[in-house]
C-alpha cells in the first residue's frame, strides 16, 4: 500500500513540475513540455502533439505542433495568458469518434504565432488539456480534440514520434563562395556549424536578431559570433579568429504547378486540394492541402523535355511519370498503390495557369 502511495505522490509531484505557476505573472510554464493526442488505426498510430521548447534568447517562447503524425507542422512563437477562454472539443477517441463534444471554459488562453508575429490562432488551456478546437492549428482526424499533459514523454506510446520529431530551421547562411559552408539555426535551439568544421550547439540573438552567439556542446569545439550587416550579409567569426561572409539562403520558389482534388479520409464527401509543385532547383514536392494544413504525399525531381515540352518527374514513392499534353491543356495522372493515410491513389491534376 506503501509502495502505491508513493508511486501516486511521484506521479503528482511529475504533473506539477511539468506545469509549473509562476507566482508573478500566475500563467502556466510551458517549457519543456509536450501535449498529445493519438489514436490507433489499424496498425498505425495516428498522433498530434505540442512541443514546448525552452525559451531561445532573442528568438523567444518557441513551440512546434506536429499533426498528423508530422506531415502537418506549424511552428512559431507562444505566450500564456491569464484570460478565461471557452472551448467545444471530444476529451478523447471515443467521444470524437461519436461526435460527443463537451463545452467549458478553462483559466487560460495560449496564443500562437509565427516567427513575423502575426497571430496564427488561440485556444484554451488548463494545467493537464490544450483544448484544441482551433481552425488554423489543426490536422486531419485530430481536431476538436483535448490534448493532454504528456508526464512521462521518454516511455509514453509517443516517444517514437517525438525522437523523429523533424528540427525545422530558423535561419539557413551559406559561404558563397563554399557551398558546402554553411550554418543552420534550428526552432529546437540547436545549431549545425559547418563554416570552418562541423560542430553542433545551442545559440542565443540579441532583441533584434542582429547578434547571434553560438556555443558549442563540447568544450573541445570553436564557438562563433554571427553579426548582420546592413546589406543584409552575415560576418561570422569564430573563437579561433576565422572570418567569413554568409549569405541567407533565400526560400526555393515554385516554378510550376499542378492541382486536382484528393477526398480526405474520414470525412467522406469532403476534398482536399492536391497540389504537385515543381520547384526552382528542380526539385517536386507532392502534398494534400485541407484548409491551409498540409500533408505531404511524395517528392522527387524533374527535368523538362524540351522536344515534347512535357515534364518528366521522379517520384520518390509513384516512380517516374510524364505529363500529358501542352500549355494550358498539360495534365499529371498521378497513380500510387499506398500512401498513408490516403491509402490507394489515382489523381488527376491539371496545370496552374496563374
Amino acid at each position: 500500500m506503501m509502495k502505491k502511495i508513493a508511486a501516486l505522490l511521484l506521479c503528482t509531484m511529475l504533473c506539477l513540475s511539468a506545469v509549473s505557476f509562476a507566482a508573478a505573472e500566475n500563467v502556466p510554464n510551458l517549457a519543456g513540455t509536450y501535449y498529445s493526442y493519438g489514436y490507433d488505426v489499424g496498425t498505425m498510430f495516428m498522433n498530434y502533439y505540442f512541443h514546448f521548447y525552452d525559451e531561445i534568447p532573442g528568438l523567444g517562447k518557441v513551440f512546434h505542433a506536429g499533426m498528423c503524425m508530422d506531415q502537418i507542422c506549424f511552428d512559431g512563437t507562444y505566450e500564456v495568458l491569464a484570460e478565461e477562454c471557452a472551448y467545444n472539443v471530444a476529451m478523447d477517441r471515443a467521444a470524437s469518434e461519436a461526435g460527443t463534444l463537451t463545452e467549458g471554459t478553462a483559466p487560460y488562453t495560449v496564443v500562437f504565432y509565427d516567427f513575423a508575429g502575426n497571430e496564427l490562432d488561440r485556444c484554451a488551456m488548463d494545467a493537464e488539456h490544450i483544448y484544441n478546437d482551433m481552425v488554423n492549428i489543426t490536422g486531419v482526424g485530430g481536431g476538436n480534440c483535448a490534448m493532454n499533459l504528456d508526464t512521462d514523454p521518454e516511455n509514453s506510446k509517443f516517444a517514437a514520434q517525438y525522437a523523429s520529431e523533424p528540427a525545422v530551421s530558423f535561419l539557413s547562411l551559406v559561404n558563397p563562395e563554399d557551398d558546402t559552408a554553411t550554418l543552420e539555426l534550428k526552432v529546437n535551439g540547436k545549431y549545425d556549424d559547418l563554416v570552418v568544421l562541423f560542430v553542433e550547439g545551442t545559440y542565443a540573438m540579441n532583441e533584434d536578431q542582429t547578434v547571434i552567439t553560438l556555443t558549442p556542446d563540447s568544450e573541445d569545439d570553436s564557438g562563433a559570433t554571427v553579426t548582420k550587416n546592413e546589406d543584409g550579409t552575415y560576418t561570422y567569426v569564430s573563437t579561433d579568429g576565422d572570418e567569413v561572409t554568409l549569405a541567407e539562403v533565400k526560400p526555393v520558389e515554385v516554378a510550376y504547378a499542378l492541382k486536382g482534388e484528393i477526398p480526405v479520409p474520414g470525412m467522406e464527401g469532403t476534398n482536399a486540394d492536391f497540389i504537385c509543385n515543381l520547384l526552382s532547383d528542380n526539385t517536386v514536392q507532392l502534398y494534400a492541402d485541407f484548409m491551409g494544413n498540409k500533408m505531404d504525399v511524395d517528392k522527387g525531381t524533374y527535368e523538362i523535355d524540351m522536344t515534347t515540352y512535357s515534364f518528366i518527374i521522379h517520384f520518390e514513392t509513384a516512380g517516374d511519370l510524364t505529363t500529358e499534353g501542352y500549355a494550358a491543356d498539360m495534365v499529371l495522372n498521378y497513380k500510387v498503390d499506398d500512401v498513408q493515410p490516403f491509402g490507394a491513389i489515382e489523381q488527376t491534376l491539371k496545370f496552374v495557369t496563374e
